[in-house]
């Protein structure tokens, strides 16, 4: 028997393809990465990148429905103030990630023109 992975909605057979077809969405990885110092209210969150608010609240919504990312919400003065961290499940991804970001930056340096420098390409 086969066993099934679920992630943000699709079936795997694979477990680490369904985990990189989920952490492997733009700007997920930077998402996770600045939650995994702190938590931050939505604003505070959409400064620290480049994407556009639409998208990060696309993100952060598959993000909290994969349980990665919780939103709690408190009423302070007849508002509501949102604050998105990592849960335990998403604390618990941050290694990957973290090894992740240390690979490719061994590995996957170039300029900006795109071009490797010499230590990157001795090393491929």
């Amino acid at each position: 028997m086969t066993t099934t992975y679920m992630a943000d909605g699709d079936l795997f057979t694979c477990p680490v393809e369904a985990t990189t077809s989920l952490i492997g969405k733009k700007w997920v990885p930077t998402i996770m990465m600045t939650l995994a110092d702190e938590p931050y209210r939505f604003e505070a969150l959409h400064s620290t990148m480049a994407a556009s608010k639409k998208v990060l609240k696309q993100q952060l919504d598959v993000l909290i429905a994969n349980g990665l990312v919780k939103n709690d919400k408190q009423r302070h003065d007849n508002q509501v103030i949102s604050t998105y961290a990592l849960t335990k499940q998403g604390t618990e991804l941050m290694p990957l990630i973290f090894a992740m970001k240390k690979w490719g930056t061994q590995h996957l340096v170039c300029d900006e023109t795109g071009s490797r420098s010499e230590w990157s390409r001795s090393n491929v």
